[in-house]
């Protein structure tokens, strides 16, 4: 078995490797390599995950339905195949930790695969990746990461873009819904202009200036570009997280107080309460390419990102099964906000909730698994 399994692991390794090369070459490759990673991987699958069957043996009495009884039991109770450890992302914000722990689960009852879940922000992950200390990162935003993509997917090829995650989202400006029917010119950035509307967004720490509100520190971010390069009379302020995002809507709901942050879609706080996205420019190719050059002079409002998942390109070789199956993984907007929600609104640890949602969605698991 364990030489079957080293010699189907180098085919889909081949395979994959010249997969990659073709994924570089085109804006549209996710969908393609996604199915070619699985191609490559069905030699180690049929291989590895041949169910266990145990032969009905002579029950005293000569009972025949017993020993039936007792050959489906011991299938039951087998153990999946057993695949290499492998380690994933999980970046500073829910809906990362509901790809990880979902996948997680599903690797390791349906595979045998142990994994190990590690926490590090966006930007590190890509290093993981480089390096292979990180197998899979599974939920990419493209609007912060065109450079990464050019250095690590289409250059040194040490990672590989194994298709789309589901969800199309998109970061932008928000105020609570409230705000803009109190005054419609907020609705879009140039309201923001005017200094006397601005300052009924200030607090301590803005001074005389409205806030600006982000989260997470290490989430890629043009906002305070927007600001200065819009010259707004804004000041940036640094929440420290998405729990702290989360709070100040839902007490700016309740308070009735004015609020302008960044804030994205999916997210399972949009049901929740009424928020409006505030008007910013126009994405344009000189905004995309200060993105990418990181030249500090981006001044437009955020794309519309189609999330992708990435993995290292040592994964080919190290656990193929595992491999195909995070090329299949896909979520909705509506199943990864399910999760979220339980994670966030009802305080579910994240490992139960992924837990939970598996075991009450089977047919979309097995497709994962085809």
């Amino acid at each position: 078995m364990k030489q079957r399994t080293r010699r189907s692991l180098g085919a889909a390794f081949a395979a994959v490797a010249a997969l990659t090369l073709v994924a570089c070459s085109s804006d549209k490759s996710s969908d393609s390599v996604a199915a070619g990673l699985t191609e490559a991987a069905s030699e180690a699958a049929s291989t590895d995950a041949t169910a266990s069957e145990a032969p009905a043996e002579t029950v005293a009495g000569g009972n025949e339905a017993a020993a039936t009884e007792a050959a489906a039991g011991a299938t039951e109770a087998a153990p999946p195949a057993a695949g290499a450890e492998i380690s994933l992302a999980v970046n500073p914000w829910t809906g990362s930790a509901v790809n990880a722990n979902v996948a997680k689960v599903v690797l390791e009852s349906r595979l045998g695969t142990p994994v190990k879940l590690v926490e590090l922000d966006e930007n590190a992950a890509w290093a993981g990746l480089d390096a292979g200390d990180i197998d899979a990162n599974l939920e990419v935003w493209p609007s912060g990461h065109a450079k990464d993509y050019e250095t690590y997917i289409a250059g040194k090829k040490t990672v590989a873009d194994i298709g789309k995650l589901g969800p199309k989202a998109k970061i932008g400006w928000y105020v609570p819904t409230s705000v803009v029917e109190k005054n419609p010119t907020l609705a879009t950035w140039e309201g923001f202009k005017d200094a006397s509307l601005a300052k009924q967004f200030a607090t301590a720490e803005s001074g005389d200036q409205g806030q600006f509100l982000m989260g997470d520190p290490s989430y890629v971010t043009y906002d305070e570009q927007i600001i200065a390069n819009l010259k707004l009379p804004l000041k940036y302020i640094v929440a420290g997280s998405e729990a702290a995002l989360i709070t100040a809507i839902q007490t700016a709901e309740k308070d009735g107080k004015p609020l302008l942050l960044q804030f994205w879609q999916p997210h399972w706080l949009q049901s929740k309460v009424k928020l409006t996205e505030v008007k910013l420019p126009d994405p344009t190719p000189e905004c995309a390419a200060s993105a990418a050059s990181k030249d500090g002079k981006y001044a437009c409002d955020y794309p519309i990102d189609e999330l992708y998942k990435v993995a290292s390109a040592k994964l080919a070789g190290k656990n193929a099964l595992a491999l195909a199956f995070l090329s299949k993984l896909q979520l909705t907007t509506d199943q990864q906000n399910e999760i979220a929600a339980k994670i966030d609104s009802e305080k579910v640890a994240a490992d139960v909730a992924a837990k939970d949602w598996v075991g009450a969605n089977a047919e979309v698991v097995d497709a994962w698994l085809k």
